[in-house]
Order: structure tokens, then sequence, then C-alpha cells
């Protein structure tokens, strides 16, 4: 048995990169379920986010139908920008809430300094995985070579991700 019965991990996944697989397994390690919150999922179109919350729900969907992860016990729920840290705990504790467990029961995953924060003010212990080849997998470095056109984009987010890019959409050349 694992150590926590949930695990919550928060990420925008603009897109859905190596970096964050490396975060999700932590989290599969330490927890029974796995809560993948979509962070800014009202955001979409922009620079910055330019897919919406469909669109990254369905990328981490595809990467938990990989052979190594299927089974996995595993939720995704959206996490709408709240510019209050009070009202943004709340947010958190109420989406804990709804799948079953208190604060004290569930382990936040993640290298965000505001999000972990936000995790020990209400009661939410914290696991940091460290940043994974941050340097490479950084979300608006992706995001960049894609734009320019340079398929190195593809060795920094899961096959099953970029078989689903190409097949659906990919950011615009603004």
């Amino acid at each position: 048995m694992r150590k926590y019965k949930v695990a919550l991990f928060i990420g925008r996944f603009q897109p859905f990169h190596e970096g964050h697989l490396y975060s999700l397994n932590k989290c599969l390690e330490l927890a029974d379920r796995v809560i993948v919150g979509i962070g800014s999922s009202q955001e979409s179109g922009t620079e910055n986010n330019p897919w919406d919350y469909e669109t990254r729900k369905k990328m981490i969907e595809k990467v938990m139908r990989e052979p190594s992860l299927e089974g996995s016990s595993l939720q995704i729920v959206a996490i709408p920008d709240v510019h209050d840290d009070k009202k943004w705990g709340d947010l958190i504790k109420e989406i804990i809430e709804q799948a079953g467990q208190q604060p004290y029961q569930v382990v936040g995953v993640g290298n965000n300094e505001w999000t972990n924060r936000i995790f020990r003010a209400i009661n939410i212990e914290v696991y940091e995985t460290g940043l994974y080849k941050r340097d490479e997998l950084e979300g608006i470095k992706i995001r960049t070579l894609m734009r320019a056109g340079d398929d190195s984009w593809k060795s920094r987010v899961p096959k099953s991700v970029v078989k689903f890019l190409e097949e659906y959409d990919k950011p615009s050349k603004d």
C-alpha cells in the first residue's frame, strides 16, 4: 500500500510533456489515486495557453493509456485561475472533498512555490519532485519550437501526445 490515499498534481499542461510525466509517475508511487488539476482551465487561444481545457484533458487521457500507466487510478479536474490565495485554497479543498477525501489525506506533488505554500496552508503535505530536465522541458520552449516548425519538440513530450497533437491541433504561428 502506498503512503497516501490521493496525490494532487496541478499544472497547465501546455502541452503535457516529459517533465509532467516524471511528476505523474512520482504521484503514482506515492498514492493509490491521483487527481490531476488542469490549471488556468478557462484560458485558451493565447500564446501561453494555446489549448483549451478539453484538449489538455485529452492529452493526459492519451498518456494514461500508455502501457506503463494503464490501470492507474486517475481523475482529471478543471482548476480555473483565482487571483486570491484564500479563495484558491478553498477551491482546492472543495475539489479534494468532492473526491471523498480530507486535505490531510492528500499529498500535493509539484515544485511551484505559490501552489505549495497554499497547499501547506490548507493542511496538504507537499512532495517536491524537483524539476526534471527543466532546461529542455519548459512549456514555453516546447511551444516556441512547435510554432517554429522545429520537430525537436517531439522528443520532449510523450509519444501519445505527439500523435494526438499532430492529428488534432497545433498552436498558430502568430
